[in-house]
Formats: structure tokens, sequence, C-alpha cells
């Protein structure tokens, strides 16, 4: 019997998505399963949603009534290894980069699919094991802001910040150190993650801009703070949260979908409170990805509900 690939729906759970409008600060589900957990939704220039599942890339056309698995619909990708929930669409349109299971990047286009494009060659790192899980490509697409993971020959495992040439695979560090660094995004020019290099034991979100070495501290509370995601227009920092004291970011936690104000990523010197736009069931695979809209009016997550 072959293994299950992917994440699987614990007994008496659902996989959910939603999509949550900005303006009106209202919540709409558009998909419900009980048998296919979906994960990391990015949004289509045509509002159609990505996610994976199953190892797999799928299409989900949200529309005027609640979705289940049969509206999904599988994006080819021959030879490409089962993916995780790390996947970016790229700023065309045309294609969405994945991070497989193997540790190496691929070009999947889209909505088609068809054949993938590998971008890099974990192979090259030999004998430190190395796989990358890539969390953004900057606005022009020439760019790929990924987690490097690393584990080397004495077992020691670390992830940091990476960007990475589409063209040639080649990693180029921005930190080299024993802070645990995950969920890098682009802000425009700007580059936005979580990291423990402030707070060690509690992630943080944090932001560096052009030019410089050292990254910022946005966020400052008891909270465990993930996947910092800014709007297209920078209006808005979304991102998750999770009570004090959760180490990583697993599944199937009480969690927060909080918003703070864009301009903090640019350097504006305001106290504010951030603001929980939802309270789920989830964690792992809600907002693991950029989940904004085209036009920064709404976003899409996931969450995990079980039964009583």
């Amino acid at each position: 019997m072959s293994e299950p690939r992917g994440r699987q729906l614990l007994p008496g759970q659902t996989s959910r998505v939603h999509v949550y409008d900005v303006e009106s600060r209202t919540s709409r589900l558009v998909f419900e399963s009980s048998t296919l957990l979906v994960e990391a939704p990015n949004v289509l220039p045509d509002g159609t949603l990505v996610l994976n599942g199953d190892g797999d890339l799928w299409l989900l056309r949200p529309g005027g009534r609640v979705l289940d698995e049969t509206a999904l619909v599988r994006v080819p990708m021959p030879g490409v290894p089962e993916i995780n929930n790390d996947h970016v669409l790229d700023p065309s349109g045309n294609s969405v980069v994945v991070s497989a299971r193997d540790g190496d990047l691929y070009r999947v286009p889209v909505p088609a699919g068809g054949a993938a494009a590998t971008l890099t060659d974990v192979t090259t790192a030999l004998p430190v094991v190395r796989k990358f899980y890539l969390h953004g490509i900057a606005p022009d697409g020439e760019t790929l802001a990924a987690i490097v993971g690393e584990r080397t020959e004495e077992g020691v495992w670390t992830t940091d910040v990476a960007l990475v040439d589409p063209a040639t695979g080649d990693p180029t560090f921005l930190t080299r150190d024993a802070y645990p660094d995950d969920g890098v995004a682009f802000a425009g020019e700007m580059l936005v993650w979580n990291s423990e290099r402030f707070t060690p034991g509690t992630a943080q979100l944090v932001a560096l801009w052009p030019g410089a070495t050292d990254p910022v501290r946005i966020t400052n509370d008891d909270r465990v703070n993930w996947f910092p995601h800014v709007s297209p227009d920078g209006a808005h920092l979304l991102y998750l949260s999770y009570e004090p004291g959760v180490q990583g970011h697993p599944a199937d936690h009480r969690v927060e979908l909080r918003l703070l104000p864009g301009s903090l990523v640019r350097g504006a010197r305001i106290a504010v409170q951030p603001e929980t736009l939802v309270t789920l069931d989830g964690g792992q695979g809600t907002v693991n990805v950029p989940p904004w809209s085209p036009d920064s009016r709404w976003f899409a997550y996931c969450d995990y509900p079980v039964a009583p």
C-alpha cells in the first residue's frame, strides 16, 4: 500500500476555504470538503484560487455557492514530485513556482499546466542536505524569496532567508545564524518574514529595507506571529498569530488572522494595535503563502474545524 500524499484530514475534520472582504470585514465560505485537505491559497488575476492538496496543485473558481472537491481542477505537472504548501504565483500570472518534497523549486504553467521547469538543484550542496521553501517572488519576477533549510553532516538543521536567481538556482543568503526564519515574502522592494532573532523561541515579524543588512522588528508582543503578507497596494499587513508559547507553525491550533497597517513595513512610527479579523481552527496551511487578490480588496484563507 502506498503512503498518502500530503496532509490528511483527521477523523471528523473538514477542510474549508474562505474569502475575506477587507472593506466590509466579512468572510464568505466558498469551499468545504470532508475528503480532501487543501491548503495555502494563491489568487490568479481572474480570481481563481490556487491550492495544494494530496501533493498536487489544484484550481478552484469561487462561485455563488459553497463548492466541494468535485469543483477542483488538477493542474498537470508531469515530472514534478509531491509538492508542499509553499507555492507562489508569478507576477505575470502565467505560472506558479512550487516547492517539492525533494527540496527543489519548479515553475509550473497555469492554468493549463504542463511541463515544468526545474529552477534549483539541491544536490549541489551535498553533503549538506538542502531544501528550498518558496514564499515570495519579486514584482518583476526576477528574484525568488525562499527559506533555505539545511542539515549539516553533524545533524544541525538551520532555516535562513535567501534570494534565489531563477535562471541559475543559486541562493544569496541574507541570514546565516542560529535564529529560525520563515515565511519570507516581498513587499514591493522590501522583504518581510518571521524570525526568532529578537525573541528566541517566539517568532515575530521583521522587515528588511533595500540596502540594509539587519532586519527591523515589526511586531512586539507575547503571541507567536507567522507568515506576513503585505497587500499588493501596500496598505495592509496580514499575518497568522498563534497563542503564546507555541513552537513552530503547527496545524490544528486555535489561531487568529490579524491586520496591521502596511506602512509599518516601510518604517512608519505609529502606535497601533493589530486588528483580529478572524479566529479559526488552523495554522499550518491557513495562509502560508501570499493569499491576496490582485486588487487588494480581499484575501483567501483555509481552516480545518473538527466536528464535536
